[in-house]
């Protein structure tokens, strides 16, 4: 009979030994540990700062939770003698609608906030239980928020902090104001920042382009201040100290009363 020909050996799985794991490769264990450390790092997780942002979504990149500027934090600025106002801010001696219409509202307050903030790290603030009755203050600058209802409900009542900037040559001014509230049962903070930017004179009444925006312990889209700076192209009017702005928009009925004392 013809010899039979040989076959390779094929090992049979044992019933019992379990489900075959094979052996992962260390590299992708290295990069995937590398990529945690960099989300976790607060610096690299900061998204880049362009022109084309918007200016709410610039802040809440550019500041930290702990870090972001509070209106408590321009106000102590203000009252050291750290700034005088916006042109001070910019380096610029006659801040006026048209040097300044080459810019847009939204990247002029953010050069604003930008440059505070730098003067906040090169102060270093003291807290808020500092005393303060050694600042020199404007005395003769008393600005105030007279009303300021978001859908019926008074806003006011919740703000801690307001600074209003002392008004420029040309009208405009910047407002910002710490809130606190409360939402889903929890104690929230939020700071926000209204620049007014004029835009015409006619007679005794102003025309402000307004940009608003705010930063936020957590984002909250419910937030009433949030739905504000939702909006687009609003506008606000002065005459004589008051200055009126007011929106009908379906989901943020809004109505600012302020006296700037200027």
């Amino acid at each position: 009979m013809p010899e039979m020909p040989s076959f390779p050996e094929v090992s049979i799985p044992k019933i019992g030994d379990g489900f075959y794991t094979p052996e992962i490769p260390s590299y992708p264990k290295k990069i995937l540990n590398k990529k945690n450390d960099t989300n976790n790092d607060p610096k690299n997780s900061e998204s880049t700062i362009t022109d084309s942002s918007t200016t709410t979504d610039l802040l809440t990149n550019y500041f930290s939770n702990i870090n972001r500027l509070t209106a408590s934090d321009i106000t102590s600025l203000s009252d050291s003698g750290s700034f005088n106002d916006i042109s001070s801010l910019l380096n610029t001696g006659n801040f006026s609608s048209q040097t300044s219409s080459n810019v847009s509202t939204n990247v002029l307050l953010q050069q604003i906030l930008k440059n505070l903030d730098d003067l906040k790290t090169q102060k270093s603030i003291p807290e808020d239980n500092t005393d303060k009755t050694s600042f020199t203050s404007f005395k003769d600058h008393n600005p105030s928020i007279l009303r300021f209802k978001i859908n019926g409900y008074d806003i006011k009542d919740s703000l801690t902090t307001v600074f209003l900037s002392k008004p420029e040559n040309d009208g405009t001014f910047l407002l910002t104001a710490d809130r606190r509230y409360i939402a889903d049962k929890k104690v929230r903070n939020e700071t926000f920042y209204i620049l007014f930017k004029t835009l015409e004179s006619s007679g005794s009444v102003l025309t402000y382009e307004v940009c608003p925006s705010i930063v936020q312990d957590s984002k909250n889209e419910n937030s009433f201040i949030y739905r504000l700076t939702s909006l687009k192209n609003l506008k606000a009017q002065k005459t004589g100290n008051l200055v009126v702005l007011r929106s009908d928009a379906r989901d943020c009925v809004v109505d600012l009363l302020l006296d700037i004392d200027n």
